[in-house]
């Protein structure tokens, strides 16, 4: 499945999270944003503010909440 790219002007206010942000499974700061998968991604997840990300390293997924993902 393809990844989606951060806009530039967008919510995240970058290309990339904030490369404090890390993939919890191997650390490694090369992440990316993921389109929501289903119906509990595209609305439950996202109500409480949590979006999906994934490792271009370890290939694993997992979620970050919007204010994790600011850049400061």
């Amino acid at each position: 499945m393809a990844a989606m790219p951060l806009a530039s002007s967008g919510r995240f206010g970058g290309s990339r999270p904030s490369e404090q942000q890390t993939c919890p499974h191997c650390r490694s700061s090369d992440i990316y944003r993921q389109r929501a998968r289903g119906i509990i991604e595209r609305h439950v997840v996202r109500a409480f503010h949590f979006f999906p990300f994934r490792c271009a390293t370890c290939y694993k997924r997992f979620y970050l909440h919007s204010d994790e993902t600011r850049v400061l």
